[in-house]
């Protein structure tokens, strides 16, 4: 996903749409969309209209939608910003960003609720009356709707002092100067004329049939979602966030980052607007079922107050990982991969049902993919992409367990058998089978790679590798294996030398801490799953792969196994890997780290402080830091055995 183009990100965005953690936006906008068109029935019922004309009503639907699209786009937009792009200038402050329009947003949809179910015009009615009465002529009202309002300022702006006060300040300068505690009646009548006339103006645009008004209203349900929402970030979304960094990082120029993203976010939006016009089909059927309208006004009321609930405490985003757990996780990057690949010509039509349901990956050439073999699976199938003239390894392990055993066969893009490996002939090298070696591919295309179990009774799980051909050890001759220890002892010469003057020159100079390459890395200390405190500080001496992921996170599950290669190879020349977890547990986490095989570092970000710091919005995300704790590079994605190699290539040899 190296070149990706602004047709490649809007499909992704459309795929995205069909994910497990976006399903919790599903509903919370059905629910908005639903509660609207409601409302607007109930208001035409009661204003003795008729039911507007067809197809001005789908246009009313359709504007709103679209505002919500644009909401959503515009935050999502300039959130991939900040953290990419930006990082250096507004990265740490994201997420503050983020929970301050959640929980503001939270108590918008929370009164959204209320005015959908009828509550909130009752509720300014009987004012009115206690207003007649004298009882809103009370000065201690006011000062106990100015406490009111103070606390829930305070609690809207994450308790931060400095942002509330300046606001509250303002707060009560304005009530003071409308007489709020000298004429309190005057106060509270012109506070309710106020809102009762911002009500009455929605309700209007309701029953009007342009449907412009309220627009604003549907647009920051919008901001409010896209606010309080983890996207799940399939290798494409990825690429894109390492676009908006590459860019903003090199040149200032981030408009290639801006443009994909608005494109992706466009994707993502499409299908709300079709569900928005599909909406269009249940005003007859609300009509029909006047006279339980007030019901179904407080059923849609309800909802989006539970809605607004989770938005304004922040579960949403809890949520949509929760979605994202389990089966769903692989399924999630499935259909990235699946979709992109067929809209890229990679996979035909007939392999798109057997790469949804995982019968067949689509994989990269040097990126691993896992597989199963059990009483009701006995086959598994990867399609790759290969150029003319590559040559290519087949690779297979087990994955704690032992492997039955296989035949594999590989396929060249006009399906014909090119190559045939079986577990009895193939060559062992650092514990994996290589049933194929050094295969040499005439064509450029899609090539087929199928893995079957013999005895099927067998139960196995395993990871397989296409990778471009290279000398195997336990297969190298002792003069291979011989220079191979020169050049890495030559490697490791030098490389300390360019290190030590590196650290030097970093020293001197003091670079800042921030989050683009060449700055410091944020410090931070955390205990590790192993119950042991560990400090950026305590690995000053090494190069640091610092990873951001969740056991829920899809992607992750299969980067993972590239990082413990990676570790193994590298770790002896002091390579270091800390995965942060966030919004997981530490039995999850050992779950994940026993079924993987890690023996690098886990840790568990349980405040989400540590996220805050590096700006991480998305997983996975990596930043590469150099001995002297400097950032080298940033990563948003999948990250392959490749691109990982080269990195600490440069990494160790700079």
């Amino acid at each position: 996903m190296e070149n990706v183009t602004i047709g490649l990100a809007l499909v992704a965005g459309i795929l995205s749409f069909i994910s497990p953690c976006v399903l919790p936006l599903v509903p919370a906008y059905i629910g908005y969309m639903s509660g609207r068109l409601t409302h607007n029935v109930s208001m035409q019922a009661a204003a003795g209209a008729g039911a507007p004309v067809g197809l001005a009503f789908r246009l009313q639907m359709l504007l709103h939608g679209i505002a919500f699209v644009l909401g959503f786009t515009a935050v999502f937009v300039l959130i991939g910003l900040l953290t990419t792009a930006l990082a250096s200038v507004a990265g740490q402050h994201v997420s503050t960003f983020t929970q301050i329009i959640g929980r503001i947003g939270g108590l918008v949809i929370i009164f959204f609720g209320f005015q959908f179910m009828g509550l909130a015009p009752r509720f300014f009615a009987w004012l009115r009356k206690k207003g007649q009465a004298g009882i809103l002529d009370n000065a201690l009202l006011s000062v106990a709707f100015a406490l009111l309002s103070a606390g829930i300022i305070y609690w809207s702006f994450l308790e931060q002092a400095l942002i509330a006060l300046p606001l509250i300040g303002a707060l009560l300068l304005a009530m003071a100067a409308q007489g709020a505690f000298t004429q309190p009646a005057v106060f509270w009548n012109g506070l309710l004329e106020w809102l009762e006339t911002l009500l009455y103006s929605d309700t209007r645009g309701d029953i009007g049939s342009s449907g412009r008004e309220g627009l604003l209203g549907s647009a920051f349900m919008g901001m409010v979602f896209s606010a309080g929402w983890s996207p799940c970030i399939g290798p494409l979304l990825g690429a894109i966030l390492t676009v908006a960094a590459t860019a903003g990082a090199s040149s200032g120029d981030i408009a290639q980052g801006m443009l994909l993203l608005t494109a992706y976010s466009f994707g993502l939006g499409i299908p709300f607007v079709i569900t928005a016009l599909l909406l269009n089909s249940a005003q007859g059927a609300l009509r029909r079922l006047q006279r339980q309208m007030g019901k179904i006004k407080l059923a849609s009321g309800s909802l989006l107050v539970a809605i607004g609930l989770l938005v304004a405490s922040g579960q949403l985003q809890s949520l949509s990982q929760t979605f994202s757990r389990g089966e769903f996780a692989d399924f999630t990057l499935r259909v990235e991969e699946c979709g992109v690949g067929f809209f890229e010509g990679g996979i035909g039509l007939s392999h798109v049902g057997s790469c949804l349901n995982g019968a067949l990956l689509p994989v990269a050439i040097n990126q691993s993919a896992s597989g199963q073999f059990s009483a009701a699976i006995n086959r598994q199938e990867y399609l790759f992409h290969a150029e003319a003239g590559d040559l290519i390894d087949v690779e297979v392990r087990s994955v704690n367990e032992a492997i039955p055993d296989f035949e594999l066969l590989l396929f060249d893009p006009d399906d014909a058998e090119l190559a045939r490996g079986s577990k009895s002939d193939s060559p062992m090298a650092d514990n994996k089978l290589y049933p194929l070696t050094a295969v040499s591919l005439a064509d450029a295309g899609l090539y087929r790679v199928v893995l079957s179990n013999i005895s099927a009774s067998d139960a196995a799980r395993f990871r397989v590798k296409v990778r471009h051909a290279q000398a195997i050890a336990g297969l190298m001759t002792d003069a291979d294996q011989s220079q191979a220890v020169e050049a890495d002892a030559a490697a490791d010469s030098l490389a300390g030398a360019a290190l030590n003057s590196l650290s030097e020159l970093a020293g001197d100079l003091g670079p800042a801490v921030g989050l683009v390459e060449g700055n410091r890395a944020p410090a931070f200390t955390i205990d590790t799953l192993d119950a042991t405190s560990l400090s950026l500080s305590d690995l000053s001496d090494k190069v640091v792969l610092l990873n951001f992921w969740g056991t829920w996170c899809g992607p992750c599950r299969r980067e993972m196994p590239e990082f413990q290669k990676a570790y193994e190879t590298w770790g002896a020349r002091g390579f270091e890997i800390v995965a942060i977890a966030y919004n997981d547990s530490e039995a999850a986490m050992a779950d994940f780290r026993d079924e993987f095989g890690l023996s690098f570092t886990l840790a568990l970000d349980d405040s989400g402080d540590i996220n805050d710091a590096y700006a991480i919005q998305t997983r996975p995300s990596s930043y590469l830091l150099g001995r002297d704790g400097l950032i080298l590079a940033r990563h948003f994605g999948i990250m392959t055995e490749t691109q990982l190699d080269q990195l600490l290539s440069d990494a160790f040899a700079s």
